[in-house]
């Protein structure tokens, strides 16, 4: 007999305008009392009904024959064995008896796994008897361990009868919120958002409190004012009701003032007949806004137990939420603004000021300390300055660096001498990079002009360079860096000291670096930095140094080992300061130079220091900088996830928005995937004024264009992009044939119109450059230019060397090129059996990397062969570059991280870095659950350095 969700006589609740989520909520009920495990969150800001649905689905549970276990989160609990939750709702961990002598131990408490299981274990037997629903109110505030242990519970339980209902309030964080976001973010929890109450529910709730038929505009005033909020709602009939105020149009002009007052004039009326030491007390917290009864006692004298009967009477008050002993007390920011605004301005600014002291005296965070501060109006403790600064160094992320910006502007007005202000304006620049850029330029400015001497100008000089770096301001920053420098040489002679080395190679490197991406400076900064020393890189700036110098040598064009040498040595210590542009520029070289493993553990760890320090154009570059070294290793998916990443953040970021990288990147990998005219919309804007100045974007954004216009049939107007993308780089005296190939397309367009004369010159003027580069790839796609202008067999011979060449690259869509141009080149001769052969291998290749366009092609030519139509799996496995392959198989088989990383001679942060991005890929939580099909090799031999058995070493 069906069981029915009824409340037995009493009638259950029926929180207003909550019936479509109510019935939602039971028919998940239902499922989940048919044997299929639900878990439900309900959402929404305090006083919204989140409590009062929950208990509305509690009382028709229980008839309908669930066990319910219920617990309401309290702030505190933030450990990960703490597990306060779940005690709550199955009962404190019972340590097991002592093991036998020969028997395993037994678990104890931070036995995380064995903790689980026994939760697992007691939930199973509840559910054996009935239904067993878990219901969990202010789920946010709910410690971390205990949603681990549910969230380990709903996938153990997924067949069984459980229901779990938690509820999250939005306007504040807790424990909680990390683990409720995974949970969402795998689709383990159903979401339903509570909104604002409708029209239809206000008037019956005003109906209800006022016991007539409520005029329109009475209602929809009610729901204007307390923005459909139930609590506020509740209270603000509440006070209507006491006034006598009749729900007509005549009493809708008098909500507003209800509204307005309905929790400030309640509040310093309930102030003003509490006892002294309440008021007291009520004044600590509200300036203080949380703390704990200590802190509360230092500022408002109030102690012992008329603490206790004061904390009380504002509980009773509702001025402060309920709290679990020993945790902080919180009182709301409209309850602040209420107890202090009859507080005379000389008493509140005394009243701050002393809680400033406090906090500081007793070694509160500066930021707590700081936050009083900005409020005073006069700042005349010299211990005031510091604290200031001192919060805004240890302010990382988005908000907080707003926050910093608002110490140190205040800290700004307070200085008191012109070294001090200038000072501050360096520091309050660093915290304006990440959210004023161009303010952050006025206030280094500013630093400059009051600076004296080159020993003073250098550090500051270089945070201009760095801080202008791919702006407009970067010429300007170039003239300041080359004139501090200069300086710098005449002031120091030549045998300075071993601190004032660092400061001059810090310029040196600065210079360099924010010179690099700007055409009119690089050459003539590159001309200077010729005859300075490759520095050893034992200190941080020599560092630095190098990465600038292997950047310039890779644009030069020279050894691509030699560059790649600096590059590495230039990461060979991992910074405790910032990493930046330093670490992105040196893995961008590894890339040119075909070393990719190390250019993306590079690329991985600038990501990673600029998502903990919120540096959104640091980000932005590496997302951008890693897309386009994935699409050179063929993993077209993985360069448009991480080109769209970058987009997005553009789009939605005023500090990005001009990053025109992210854009090109996204269209490079939209042509290989067949979608030209997606890419033509998305660089249509970026020829503007002021990208030609630069290296990089310039350049590829008229590659990456001529390929556009390529695609849509216009070869006239893409050759003459490439032309214009050569001479360009000629101007700039960048010949690294491999940075933007504009001279392979060039040469087969040009001879498709007839110009087979020009096509060999392009070809003999870039072959110098690919042997001074030296690379497999450089060389590979050189082999198909040569093919392009060779004729008879010397063509055909050298697609095939470039096949084996490529072959033996990282390149794999060169490599799917090279074989279909080789097929291609056979079938005219009619080799269809070598044809056939080679087209498979491209379309094999093509379809592994993404390269949909040249599948596509190579497919209809493979039918001309006389061949069929190869059908290739749809494999998760073949989005694997060879790197992430062979690391899998290793990780499979057992071998750690370190053994791996001593067999292949690579860091462990690169062994890392190649198993969360196999994981990602093949959709794993880890290499338990890696799937056959990986290339098998047994464990290596940790007695000696060198590869595994099967295993080859890493190139470099």
């Amino acid at each position: 007999m069906a069981v029915t969700f009824d409340a037995g006589q009493g009638g259950p609740r029926r929180p207003a305008g909550r019936s479509v989520e109510l019935s939602g909520l039971i028919r998940l009920a239902v499922r989940a009392r048919e044997g299929s495990a639900r878990a439900v969150l309900v959402r929404g800001p305090a006083g919204i009904g989140r409590t009062t649905l929950l208990g509305a689905v509690t009382d028709r549970l229980r008839p309908a024959g669930f066990t319910v276990r219920h617990h309401t989160g309290r702030p505190g609990g933030t450990g990960l064995r703490d597990r306060r939750g779940v005690n709550a709702l199955f009962g404190p961990y019972q340590p097991a008896a002592p093991a036998a002598p020969d028997g395993p131990a037994a678990a104890g408490p931070g036995d995380t796994y064995a903790a689980h299981r026994r939760v697992y274990g007691q939930a199973v037997d509840l559910m054996a008897e009935n239904p067993l629903a878990l219901v969990l109110d202010d789920v946010q505030w709910c410690d971390e361990a205990s949603l681990r242990c549910l969230d380990f519970l709903l996938r153990r339980a997924a067949a069984r009868p459980l229901f779990v209902l938690l509820s999250q309030r939005t306007d504040c964080d807790g424990p909680g919120t990390g683990v409720l976001a995974e949970m969402l973010a795998q689709d383990r929890l159903d979401l339903v958002e509570l909104g604002p109450l409708g029209l239809g529910a206000t008037a019956q709730l005003v109906a209800r409190a006022l016991g007539a038929g409520p005029d329109e505009r009475f209602v929809a005033r009610c729901a204007d004012v307390t923005g459909g909020n139930p609590q506020l709602l509740h209270r603000l009939l509440a006070r209507l009701r006491e006034a006598g105020v009749r729900p007509d149009a005549s009493g809708a002009h008098r909500i507003a003032a209800a509204g307005a007052g309905v929790v400030a004039s309640a509040v310093p009326e309930c102030l003003a007949g509490q006892p002294r030491p309440v008021r007291r007390l009520a004044r600590a917290l509200a300036v203080l806004g949380h703390a704990d009864t200590d802190l509360l006692t230092a500022l408002s004298g109030v102690s012992g137990t008329r603490m206790a009967a004061a904390m009380d009477a504002l509980r009773r008050h509702e001025f402060i939420a309920p709290a679990d002993p020993g945790t902080p007390h919180t009182m709301c920011d409209p309850v602040r603004t209420a107890v202090l605004a009859d507080l005379p301005a000389p008493e509140l600014e005394e009243l701050r000021a002393r809680a400033a002291r406090v906090l500081n005296d007793t070694g509160r965070p500066a930021a707590d300390v700081a936050d009083q501060l900005v409020l005073l109006a006069e700042l005349d403790e010299p211990w005031m300055l510091d604290v200031l600064r001192d919060a805004a160094a240890e302010a990382p992320g988005r908000a907080a660096a707003e926050a910093a910006v608002r110490y140190l502007q205040r800290a700004l007005a307070a200085a008191r001498t012109e070294a001090q202000r200038k000072d501050i304006r360096v520091e309050l620049a660093r915290a304006c990079a990440r959210v004023a850029p161009a303010m952050a330029l006025w206030h280094l400015r500013g630093a400059l002009d009051a600076a004296t001497g080159p020993l003073d100008q250098a550090p500051i000089a270089v945070e201009y360079g760095l801080a202008a770096l791919n702006t407009s301001r970067a010429p300007e920053a170039v003239r300041i860096l080359g004139r501090v420098l200069d300086g710098l040489h005449t002031a120091l002679g030549t045998e300075p000291a071993a601190a004032v080395r660092e400061l001059r190679t810090s310029v040196e490197s600065a210079l360099l670096v924010t010179a690099v991406n700007e055409k009119a400076a690089m050459t003539v900064v590159r001309e200077r930095a010729r005859t300075w020393p490759v520095p050893e890189g034992d200190s941080p700036a020599e560092r630095r140094l190098l990465s600038a110098m292997s950047t310039y040598a890779a644009l030069d064009g020279g050894s691509a080992h030699e560059a790649a040498s600096l590059a590495r040595r230039s990461l060979r210590v991992e910074e405790t300061a910032p990493s930046g542009w330093w670490v992105l520029g040196s893995s961008l070289v590894l890339g040119l130079a075909d070393e990719v493993d190390e250019a993306l553990s590079g690329l991985e760890r600038a990501l990673a220091g600029s998502r903990t320090r919120y540096e959104p154009r640091m980000h932005v570059a590496a997302l951008a900088g890693r897309s386009l070294t994935l699409h050179g290793v063929g993993d077209v998916t993985g360069a448009a996830r991480d080109a769209r990443a970058a987009v997005d953040i553009c789009a939605h970021g005023e500090r990005t928005a001009g990053s025109p990288l992210p854009h090109i990147a996204l269209s490079t990998a939209l042509l290989s995937q067949g979608k030209a005219r997606e890419a033509a919309a998305l660089l249509e804007p970026l020829g503007r004024a002021g990208t030609d100045r630069t290296i990089w974007e310039w350049h590829h954004y008229l590659y990456t264009q001529a390929r556009v216009l390529r695609e849509l049939g216009d070869l006239e107007g893409a050759l003459e992009l490439w032309l214009r993308c050569g001479r360009s780089l000629d101007e700039a005296g960048v010949t690294n044939p491999v940075l933007a190939p504009w001279w392979l397309p060039a040469t087969t367009t040009l001879v498709r119109l007839g110009r087979a004369t020009e096509a060999a010159g392009v070809v003999e003027r870039a072959e110098e450059h690919i042997r001074r580069w030296g690379t497999p790839r450089a060389h590979g796609i050189g082999l198909i230019a040569a093919a392009v202008v060779a004729d008879g067999r010397t063509r055909v011979d050298r697609l095939a060397e470039a096949v084996d060449v490529l072959a033996d690259s990282p390149a794999r869509m060169e490599h799917a090129k090279a074989a279909y141009q080789l097929g291609h080149e056979l079938l005219a001769r009619d080799d269809a059996p070598g044809a056939r052969r080679n087209l498979r291998q491209s379309i094999e290749l093509a379809t592994r990397c993404g390269y949909h366009a040249l599948s596509a092609v190579a497919r209809t030519l493979l039918v001309t062969a006389g061949g069929r139509m190869p059908q290739i799996a749809a494999s998760p496995l073949d989005s694997l570059t060879d790197s992430e392959r062979r690391i899998a198989s290793l990780a499979q088989g057992g071998i750690s991280n370190r053994e791996i990383a001593e067999a292949l001679f690579i860091t462990p942060r690169t062994v890392e870095m190649h198993l969360t991005n196999v994981y990602r890929k093949l959709d794993v939580r880890g290499r338990a659950d890696l799937p056959g099909g990986l290339r098998a090799s047994g464990p290596p031999d940790t007695r000696r350095r060198g590869p595994a058995p099967g295993v080859p070493a890493a190139s470099h």
